[in-house]
């Protein structure tokens, strides 16, 4: 256990469990349960310099990517920048994405998602389908260049099958070089491709090679720099729930040809505005979750994160206020007690960020959105610095500093 400094216990005590420093939050680093496996694991790629991938799993908080920076951040230090891993081209699909790159088309795609009852295409390893029947779409790729390890030079695009009517695809970087197929690591529904030198810039073309081919459908897209070390993704979806991914039998499959070594997951603010909450339901459909991505061939480690403390909107006379959600205490109870019951560590996000009225306080430092539910850029940094700081010390030291 840490030894803690006289003056921070002063703080808590004094303030209680969050604390506030030059008007920002101070999050209380609180990683608990059986962390045996996570510290196994990270020890063992340390001494081997094997790969590590990791993939955090969410909703809306996970989606735009901001909150997965510190840990790709922290990690990528500790094991080396093995690249970006999933890049979905989420403005083609007409959503928020990820800030360390942009893509765009030179037409519009039909989207479908993981949260849709009944959506009218598959969905996959991304939360997200695109689909266009023009061969003459493409899709461009831009990476940051001045962040280092954003460089692509392996690329793996998750489709529909070739066999049947989707068309075959070709990548062109910005100095007009073509990559490379690479048909040994291909299937009929995934293709490999590698290019000579690296790049930040490339544009996905279609190629039809048979009559029956009519149509792209593209689950997802995976990039790496080629080099080992450790790559970590993030699949979030507006909306999303543990049921909305437990239930989907392609994401399971494709998630399984990732190989992921550690998973975090990180729902629930979704669940805390159901009508109809119910615990019992609930606790299985987190359970599913989890055994499910448990029973995948890498086995990974598995993560549970608590939701954050959101508000909801309540009404006195004809004046609207904020107010802690009062369902959001009921969801953390059952995924701690998921992760007991497992024996799995679990990071409690709600208690970190300092519990039932914390939300409150966030929203008056300009760090939340008006209805006290997602945070400002800043608030998700903090947030995710916070889980990394709770999961840096399971990584076997020296630690670089």
């Amino acid at each position: 256990m840490k030894n803690i400094p006289t003056c921070l216990i002063f703080v808590a005590l004094f303030f209680g469990p969050m604390a506030w420093s030059q008007n920002q939050p101070i999050v209380v680093d609180s990683l608990t349960g059986n962390k045996a496996g996570l510290k196994t694991l990270l020890q063992y790629k340390k001494v081997t310099g094997d790969h590590l991938e990791v993939l955090q799993i969410g909703d809306s908080h996970i989606q735009p990517g901001g909150m997965t920076e510190p840990l790709a951040y922290l990690l990528q230090k500790e094991f080396g920048d093995g690249g970006y891993g999933l890049a979905f081209p989420f403005q083609v699909a007409q959503t928020n994405g990820h800030g360390a790159y942009q893509t765009f088309s030179n037409m519009s795609w039909k989207t479908s998602k993981v949260i849709q009852e009944n959506p009218a295409m598959p969905v996959g390893i991304s939360g997200y389908t695109i689909h266009n029947s023009s061969p003459e779409a493409t899709i461009t790729w831009e990476f940051d260049s001045l962040v280092s390890g954003n460089e692509v030079q392996w690329v793996k695009i998750f489709h529909a099958s070739i066999l049947d009517s989707n068309y075959h695809y070709q990548l062109v970087n910005d100095q007009n070089e073509t990559a490379q197929r690479i048909a040994a690591l291909s299937t009929p529904h995934a293709t490999v491709f590698y290019f000579p030198h690296p790049t930040y810039v490339f544009e996905l073309r279609h190629e039809q090679f048979y009559e029956k081919q009519k149509s792209s459908t593209i689950y997802g897209v995976y990039v790496s720099n080629g080099q080992k070390g450790a790559r970590i993704s993030s699949v979030g979806v507006n909306g999303a729930t543990y049921k909305h991914y437990s239930q989907n039998v392609l994401f399971r499959n494709q998630l399984e040809t990732l190989n992921p070594d550690l998973v975090i997951l990180s729902l629930g603010t979704n669940e805390a505005f159901q009508s109809n909450f119910d615990d019992t339901l609930f606790f299985d459909e987190v359970l599913n979750l989890v055994q499910m991505i448990q029973s995948i061939e890498s086995h990974p480690v598995v993560i549970l994160s608590t939701p954050p403390a959101v508000s909801i909107r309540k009404s006195s006379g004809k004046k609207g206020y904020y107010a802690p959600n009062p369902t959001v205490p009921l969801v953390r109870a059952v995924i701690l007690d998921v992760a007991q019951r497992l024996q799995i560590p679990v990071y409690d996000l709600y208690s970190a960020m300092g519990g039932a009225n914390s939300m409150k306080n966030w929203s008056q430092l300009g760090m939340t959105d008006k209805r006290q539910i997602h945070f400002s850029p800043k608030g998700y940094k903090i947030l995710g610095e916070s889980m990394s700081k709770a999961i840096q010390p399971q990584i076997p030291y020296p630690i670089i500093k």
